[in-house]
């Protein structure tokens, strides 16, 4: 099955997840619901090489952290920064839970010599944020939010596998601010259309 929504839609998706959070709650005393367990996988963040020659050109260079890996594509013009999936509880059915990452983004300004490395990635799709963890940090900052046209699809496999894919993610105002600060720049800003995300895992119910 596939899906596409636009950010108007957006609302009415999250509302059904919030309904569902709300059903779980309900339930809590009745009968033990089936979980959800997302067991394998990828995710993938591309970024126009648009916005990598501008980062360049502020001394910017982003790189993934193992076990993340990074490839070109020449004809798509993107750099794609993949993630291996370790886990989660995430939900394209009703936009619910929470997509686990290995690796990290690992920023570094060549001119000042500083570097910011965020670990522990995830998709939240309650949120419809990509989030990580600054360092110093013991909790989730949004990266970016999810805009632009977004679809679903999943299939029965097996394995059963679900995917998620928007063409554009903005970057956040606490992430652009955290990552001016740690990397001693300007270049970072609220909205910045820094490329789409897709994903695709493994699912398991217990």
């Amino acid at each position: 099955m596939h899906i596409t929504f636009g950010r108007k839609s957006r609302l009415a998706t999250l509302g059904a997840g919030l309904l569902s959070a709300a059903a779980l709650a309900v339930s809590a005393s009745g009968p033990a619901l089936a979980d959800t367990a997302d067991t394998g996988g990828t995710g993938s963040l591309s970024v126009p090489i648009a916005v990598v020659v501008g980062a360049a050109n502020a001394n910017i260079v982003m790189l993934p952290g193992t076990p993340a890996t990074s490839s070109f594509d020449p004809t798509a013009g993107t750099d794609t920064v993949t993630f291996p999936v370790t886990g989660g509880n995430g939900e394209v059915s009703n936009f619910f839970g929470t997509v686990h990452y290995g690796g990290s983004l690992v920023f570094i300004n060549s001119k000042t010599g500083k570097s910011v490395v965020v670990t522990n990635i995830q998709l939240n799709f309650f949120t419809a944020a990509v989030t990580g963890q600054f360092p110093g940090s013991t909790h989730q900052t949004a990266l970016a939010y999810n805009h632009g046209v977004m679809s679903t699809s999943s299939n029965p496999g097996p394995p059963a596998t679900e995917t998620f894919t928007t063409d554009q993610i903005n970057l956040s105002t606490k992430a652009a601010t955290m990552l001016n600060t740690g990397l001693g720049t300007k270049v970072f800003h609220h909205g910045i259309d820094i490329g789409g995300f897709t994903t695709t895992f493994d699912v398991t119910v217990s």
